[in-house]
């Protein structure tokens, strides 16, 4: 099999379908009601930044940079502050940036949008998607932990 069209078939699920991805098959869903200091909660606003947007087949994508690691109740504060700006987006939370050009552009380019160059960055993704924001079929947006689909929390 084509090397290409191997790696499309694994990622165009994950991209285009990460609202399911992230679905709550055993009906429990985790959350953390411990708040970080006002003071932690400072430092991680002042080091987020959006790296880059778009838009495939009407689903919407953020990506930003986040301070490397973040507790688990902090990485829940800075989801929610970038749910609220962008509530119509699925997010994804990276701590690096160096091949994040990569990444987008074969996830690009495996929805249709351009043609695979590279592969995709997998060892990079693995390591630095800290967490993704995903909408579910019914409604709700969930907080998910790295590339995938284990819940770490609901957003409001």
């Amino acid at each position: 099999m084509n090397k290409n069209l191997f790696s499309a078939a694994i990622v165009l699920p994950l991209v285009l379908g990460f609202g399911l991805a992230c679905s709550n098959i055993g009906g429990n869903s985790t959350s953390n009601t411990s708040k970080p200091s006002p003071e932690s909660t400072k430092q991680s606003d002042s080091k987020l930044a959006k790296l880059d947007s778009y838009t495939i087949k009407g689903i919407k994508f953020a990506y930003f940079k986040i301070p490397a690691g973040l507790k688990e109740n902090e990485l829940i504060d800075v989801a929610q502050k970038l749910h609220e700006q962008e509530p119509d987006t699925q997010l994804v939370l990276v701590d690096d940036d160096s091949e994040l050009k990569d990444y987008i552009s074969y996830v690009k380019a495996i929805s249709g949008q351009g043609e695979i160059d590279k592969p995709m960055p997998a060892a990079w993704a693995d390591k630095h998607i800290v967490a993704n924001v995903q909408k579910y079929m019914s409604g709700k947006f969930v907080l998910c932990k790295g590339n995938g689909s284990s819940e770490i929390a609901d957003l409001k």
